[in-house]
C-alpha cells in the first residue's frame, strides 16, 4: 500500500504565480499557463493559506483557478469545479 503526499493541504501556504495574479485572463495560480477547459479552484484565507472549499471561513479571499496538470499537487478534497 502507498500513500500520496500532496504539496497543498490545509494550512499548506498557497500558489502565488504573480502572472496569473495579475492578469485579467485564466491562468493557472501555480504555474502562470493558460487554463484549460476544465479548471479546478482551491479556496485561501487572507494569510494565503490553503482552506477546505465551503468552510464558511469568515477570512476566505474567495477561490482561485488551478491547471489541471497542477491540481495534482493539491489533496483532491480541496478542489472545487464550478460549471
Amino acid at each position: 500500500m502507498s500513500t500520496t503526499t500532496y504539496k497543498y493541504n490545509v494550512g499548506s501556504s498557497a500558489p502565488s504565480n504573480r502572472k496569473a495574479l495579475d492578469s485579467i485572463g485564466d491562468l493557472c495560480t501555480e504555474c502562470g499557463r493558460a487554463l484549460g477547459k476544465n479548471p479546478l479552484f482551491f479556496e485561501v484565507n487572507t494569510s494565503w493559506e490553503v482552506i477546505a472549499p465551503n468552510s464558511d471561513e469568515k477570512n476566505s479571499q474567495g477561490c482561485f483557478a488551478i491547471g489541471q496538470t497542477c491540481a495534482n499537487k493539491f489533496a483532491p478534497e480541496l478542489l472545487v469545479k464550478f460549471n
